[in-house]
């Protein structure tokens, strides 16, 4: 346990080094918020509510969508498909390492750093902004909004993980991830709730595992979704992370065995 601390401090210190590329994340970040947001503040200017949201919902939606984002999509698992390339992964067959837990503390450090700026982040643009947004207290709701977080937290880093191993088989990992990555914040619920989709739409939708990184815990902030809804949105959750665990530790297993068969 304490190599693995180390792991997530040499992290944490890694970030605060590389402070350009760090800022520039932050800066994309901040401005994909603000874009999202003034388009729905500017649509609700002319309506008081549309497609079940009053302006209030629809901009507390985005502002907690962003703290979701943060702690969720921020992954260092993206780095393991480099790792692969270059033949550093070779490491961990040699020191007593483990493969995803040193990713996993990786990724924690990442998060919490992330969390960190987007909190001060959050609260300057409220400050300035002055939207009429709202905040949550009641502690079941943001306790099942805590539980979905953790979640949507470990089921995208099993699929992040996963795809970036396709590197063991394949010379560029990217454009999978890519494409992961485009399609999480179409149909993650990034940009916009499900629920706005036609309902034949949304419903087939709610069966993948996009929407519960962020549209999920998000609903479940608002306190919107009915318990049945709350209920069957984590057992969808849960099958979609265990599939997902499951096929990164069989993946892993068959990865690093053709690593060695070709004498890497």
């Amino acid at each position: 346990m304490t190599k693995y601390w180390a792991v997530f401090k040499i992290s944490w210190e890694q970030g605060l080094v590389y402070r350009l590329n760090f800022a520039l994340w932050r800066v994309r970040s901040v401005l994909q918020l603000l874009l999202t947001y003034f388009i729905w503040w500017t649509v609700f200017q002319s309506h008081d509510e549309i497609f079940g949201y009053t302006q209030a919902s629809i901009l507390t939606y985005i502002m907690v969508a962003a703290l979701i984002r943060a702690i969720i999509l921020s992954s260092r698992a993206i780095d393991v498909a480099g790792q692969i390339n270059e033949g550093t992964v070779v490491n961990f067959l040699m020191k007593p390492l483990g493969f995803i837990q040193y990713y996993f503390s990786r990724d924690l450090a990442d998060k919490l750093l992330n969390i960190a700026f987007v909190i001060v982040e959050l609260t300057l643009l409220i400050m300035i902004l002055k939207p009429p947004i709202s905040f949550e207290q009641n502690l079941v709701t943001l306790s099942f909004f805590t539980a979905a977080t953790i979640l949507g937290l470990l089921l995208y880093f099993a699929i992040a993980f996963t795809i970036s191993m396709l590197a063991f088989w394949v010379e560029n990992a990217w454009g999978p991830l890519f494409l992961v990555t485009i399609l999480l914040e179409g149909f993650g619920g990034g940009l916009f709730p499900i629920d706005i989709l036609p309902k034949n739409m949304a419903d087939i939708l709610l069966l993948t595992p996009f929407p519960y990184f962020i549209y999920f815990p998000v609903k479940i902030y608002l306190g919107t979704l009915p318990t049945f809804e709350i209920i069957k949105g984590f057992i969808i959750l849960s099958i979609w992370m265990g599939v997902s665990w499951y096929l990164m530790l069989k993946i892993l297993q068959a990865g690093l065995k053709k690593y060695t068969a070709f004498g890497y």
